[in-house]
């Protein structure tokens, strides 16, 4: 999926997925960008919410902290995937049209957000 255009959109959601075996990295991965950004850390879910299909922890951040915190989560995600995506106010182009991945893309369930 091509990138979008960064900074079209005012704030934005990355979605860090994780399995049993990655829980403990992914904790770690998301306290340490609460951390070093200006970003708002979600639950962890043990579980699938929503439109996606693995286990994630939400990262929310305004375009001010995109161009600082997306390249700081690509080269520490050690393989885990991460889905990042705009809020438009439409949640399936948000999830679709705005997203792009870091790492493998995993189909969304997207009658979750209509």
């Amino acid at each position: 999926m091509a990138r979008p255009p960064v900074n079209v959109h005012s704030a934005y959601h990355a979605h860090v997925y994780f399995d049993a075996a990655t829980v403990q990295q992914a904790r770690a991965l998301c306290e340490e960008a609460g951390r070093l950004f200006k970003v708002a850390v979600g639950r962890v879910h043990e579980r699938n919410v929503g439109p996606h299909p693995r286990w994630s922890c939400q990262l929310a951040f305004s375009a001010s902290e995109f161009d600082r915190l997306i390249p700081w989560l690509d080269a520490h995600r050690d393989g885990l995937d991460v889905l990042v995506h705009g809020l438009s106010g439409d949640a399936v182009r948000d999830h679709t049209e705005f997203a792009y991945w870091l790492g493998n893309a995993w189909p969304l369930d997207l009658t979750a957000l209509e």
